[in-house]
């Protein structure tokens, strides 16, 4: 045997495994119809629904851009704000605020708000920052210190700094207020374009939506 046809043999058969090895192949993969597994770049993200925070920022248009101004003008955490709102946070016609003796009067004239109710979620979130920001300074508050800031709105800076609150029901009050108010503050972290005060006069426009 000449050695064209020796090396004939090894091409021929070859040439017969080739169909064999091909559909070997394919049949290790399972067409996308079927239900077989797709390539993690191709495959539809899931993708994580957001906070109920975030959420309610997202249907409550006035809270959120009260929640952007009292930010931008006193320094008021939004999570802290939300916090000491009464729930549920911003529906209509209820108080949203429950101030101690005369301080919404005090708050009016401050502001030369003559119109102001605790019924108007612009007004109360407003007050809360204007309240929060003049008893930090009288008592020495940090604006971390959630309950405290809580105590001093609703008994007064007088009352807080003489200690009445201990050992009645509204310290431990003050404890969930400020376990509200960390529970936001991390729902926050996933959207926090909805609490940045607001630049420019048109995202008002936003507040109705």
């Amino acid at each position: 045997m000449n050695s064209s046809n020796t090396m004939a043999l090894p091409v021929k058969r070859l040439a017969r495994l080739l169909p064999v090895v091909w559909l070997a192949g394919c049949s290790s993969i399972t067409p996308t119809w079927l239900g077989g597994s797709q390539d993690s770049t191709t495959a539809a993200a899931v993708e994580s629904p957001a906070p109920a925070t975030c959420r309610l920022l997202e249907r409550q248009g006035r809270l959120r851009v009260a929640l952007q101004d009292a930010r931008g003008k006193w320094g008021l955490e939004p999570a802290v704000a939300m916090a000491l709102l009464e729930p549920p946070l911003g529906g209509e016609h209820k108080r949203h605020v429950l101030p101690y003796g005369n301080a919404w009067d005090e708050y009016r004239i401050a502001q030369s708000n003559w119109s102001a109710t605790t019924d108007n979620i612009d007004d109360a979130v407003d007050f809360l920052g204007w309240g929060g920001e003049r008893n930090r300074q009288m008592l020495q508050l940090d604006i971390a210190q959630v309950d405290a800031l809580y105590l001093a709105y609703r008994l007064g800076p007088g009352a807080y700094s003489q200690g009445v609150h201990r050992g009645i029901w509204i310290e431990k009050e003050a404890e969930r207020v400020a376990e509200r108010a960390a529970r936001y503050s991390n729902e926050l972290q996933q959207c926090p374009e909805l609490v940045e005060p607001s630049r420019f006069e048109w995202q008002r426009l936003w507040s109705w939506w």
